[in-house]
């Protein structure tokens, strides 16, 4: 559904996907609406949930390559959706199932002391 918080923001919808971080803690993507485009992203979520492991660039650089995703510096999946590739649900399925292989990744890193 829709929602917006302040008027110079734009329309987002909340995906949820038949995906899951952990039991109990659903992958979800947001799709975000501008003019004419859409920006279907995770919202760092991946990140966040892992805590930001040393070193989770490389799993960052992994990802992108494997699954053909954008991944920010900030550690956002994202994809826009295109007129002439998939359709937005296929977008938002392919970007949750990058943001569950890079938290995964993430939890495969080495802990480090903290």
């Amino acid at each position: 559904m829709p929602a917006t918080t302040r008027a110079h923001e734009q329309p987002v919808q909340v995906i949820d996907t038949a995906l899951e971080y952990v039991p109990g803690d659903p992958v979800r993507v947001w799709a975000r609406h501008r003019d004419h485009r859409i920006t279907v992203s995770d919202r760092g979520a991946a990140l966040q949930k892992a805590g930001t492991p040393d070193g989770w660039q490389h799993a960052c650089a992994r990802v992108f390559a494997e699954l053909d995703v954008n991944i920010t510096r900030g550690g956002v999946v994202w994809l826009p959706v295109v007129p002439i590739g998939p359709a937005e649900e296929a977008v938002a399925q392919r970007v949750a199932r990058a943001s569950l292989i890079f938290f995964q990744e993430l939890l495969e890193l080495p802990a480090t002391g903290g």
